[in-house]
């Protein structure tokens, strides 16, 4: 795995060695702006089913939910406030390395690459990887931040409604991943390899 200062660009000429050996573009957003607004839906579904975790396993949500009373929300920016965002910060970064870790051979792979891009990590591969895997890579830190994560805070007693916000922000903030989910889900022949060129993907 090799460090690089951010995201590279699609390369026209794999691309066009790419679909000269018989790859295939998959049909997907052109860019990250263009994902994020079609996994709205998906932000908004993984949103529900983190809250309705959290519900079940932290009483004083139930309360919030069934209490007739206002609230309000006050910010405040002092050096707690800094830590928190720092947590985020380091939070969304675990999510990232976690795709990272399921990649096969990653730590000898030359074609795997990580950075800091602005203040969160990123984890970006062009290793020809099987339909399968992918789907495995990119639903795990949903999976594991967003739904066994709360559990395992709720049997040490960390559990409260920062780890709860955590586990949230991880759920909503993986959409783009479920949005590319559904599209090799639907798109890839069972079998099939997938690799990443910038921000195109082609499958064979």
């Amino acid at each position: 795995m090799k460090y690089i200062k951010k995201i590279p660009n699609s390369d026209k000429e794999l691309s066009n060695k790419l679909i000269s050996e018989g790859w295939k573009k998959l049909k997907e957003p052109s860019n990250l702006a263009m994902a994020t607004l079609l996994s709205v839906p998906f932000m908004f579904i993984n949103g529900i089913i983190s809250v309705a975790i959290a519900f079940y396993l932290y009483p004083p949500l139930k309360e919030f939910f069934s209490s007739t009373h206002s609230f309000s929300i006050e910010f405040k920016l002092d050096s707690f406030s800094l830590i928190y965002i720092g947590v985020i910060l380091l939070f969304m970064t675990i999510h990232e390395f976690l795709h990272a870790c399921f990649i096969p051979n990653v730590l000898k792979s030359d074609k795997t690459y990580w950075g800091i891009n602005g203040v969160c990590g990123f984890v970006f591969t062009t290793e020809k990887i099987k339909k399968n895997r992918f789907l495995i890579i990119s639903i795990m830190p949903f999976i594991l931040l967003s739904i066994l994560l709360p559990f395992i805070l709720n049997i040490f007693g960390l559990l409260n409604w920062f780890t709860i916000f955590l586990c949230l922000i991880n759920a909503m903030g993986s959409c783009v991943d479920c949005l590319n989910i559904c599209i090799v889900a639907i798109q890839v022949p069972k079998g099939s390899y997938i690799v990443n060129n910038g921000f195109e993907t082609y499958f064979k």
